[in-house]
């Protein structure tokens, strides 16, 4: 569901942007004040690195259709709200100047999809049901049904976004059938995340917060290693079932021609992308499936750096959040 650039009017690229600006630092001013109990750097990184491993794997949902893993939802299970946030938009902001996978100039629409409403708002539904339910169970059920629902949200944003550019009149098709594809694709993202939830339940509860109590933090020695775990099983998810992604156009391809809408995928904003469509050309090795391999590896890592490393800075200067804000550095 990634917009690509020149899709976006400029009036909706300067108002969601400025949306996102506003939310991406209210996430970093959150996460600052809870430096002590907020999620741990290491699990940060692993999960943003999880999120865009497993975004490179496109799966078949109906013929002709794939979809991919948003993971906003999961991201808002193991670092709460504003943690998750942070690490899709590290995800994000990757992938556009990288992989030319997300305009830059639709950096902020995607961000607003993605983060604040896949996140942010899958989280409010997540305690919602989680408060509700069983607690073992309940926190399995009420992570996949909040995935599903994250989906439509963010589809819903997305097609919005789309009809106030200039197509208001085909707003009823277009969100029609953005909402029709994406309920598939949406069961597809809440069995995922109900097997990476039900897997952690059953190996590392401690990852999985209680929404009523402050998000697990610390950065001791097992909370270290399984991060660093995490991050190895993002790796081979990204060289060894990235390359077998299907090539089938996404559910927002699909549907912006299903209703005549064009999308280019290009280069964003005239910016040469290093990798693009997650390509790395490797000296004497004329292997697209390694080449994707060695793409997804380097993100991977490329993620995991960013989003660990602002963790850590967000931890050990509380007040950075604030000046990254004040200088306009949290804008997407």
């Amino acid at each position: 569901m990634h917009l690509p650039d020149g899709i976006l009017s400029g009036p909706v690229v300067v108002g969601t942007g400025v949306v996102a600006a506003a939310g991406l630092g209210w996430a970093l001013r959150r996460l600052g004040k809870e430096q002590s109990s907020g999620p741990s750097p290491v699990v940060m990184g692993m999960t943003a690195a999880f999120l865009f491993a497993a975004q490179m794997v496109n799966f078949p949902v109906l013929p002709g259709v794939s979809g991919h893993l948003l993971g906003g939802v999961l991201a808002a299970v193991l670092l709460g709200p504003w943690g998750g946030a942070v690490a899709v938009a590290a995800v994000l902001l990757v992938q556009a100047l990288l992989f030319a996978d997300g305009g830059v100039t639709a950096l902020g629409a995607n961000f607003v999809n993605m983060g604040l409403l896949g996140s942010a708002g899958g989280w409010l539904i997540y305690v919602s049901l989680r408060r509700r339910w069983a607690r073992e169970r309940g926190v399995l059920a009420a992570a996949m049904v909040a995935a599903w629902l994250s989906v439509l949200l963010s589809a819903g944003a997305c097609a919005v976004e789309l009809a106030g550019s200039g197509r208001w009149s085909s707003l009823g098709s277009v969100l029609g059938w953005m909402l029709l594809v994406h309920a598939v694709i949406g069961v597809g993202e809440a069995l995922i995340t109900g097997v990476v939830v039900q897997a952690l339940l059953r190996t590392r509860p401690d990852l999985i917060p209680d929404p009523d109590a402050a998000a697990a933090g610390g950065v001791g020695a097992a909370r270290i290693q399984a991060g660093l775990a995490g991050l190895a099983v993002a790796l081979a998810v990204a060289m060894f079932l990235g390359p077998l992604a299907w090539d089938w156009p996404d559910g927002l391809e699909w549907v912006s021609e299903k209703v005549g809408l064009k999308i280019d995928e290009q280069e964003t904003a005239g910016l040469p992308a290093a990798m693009p469509d997650y390509q790395l050309k490797l000296p004497g090795v004329d292997s697209l499936r390694l080449a994707t391999a060695a793409a997804g590896a380097v993100g991977t890592l490329v993620v995991f750096a960013a989003a660990a490393g602002l963790g850590r800075a967000l931890e050990a200067r509380p007040g950075l959040a604030a000046a990254v804000v004040r200088t306009g550095g949290g804008e997407s």
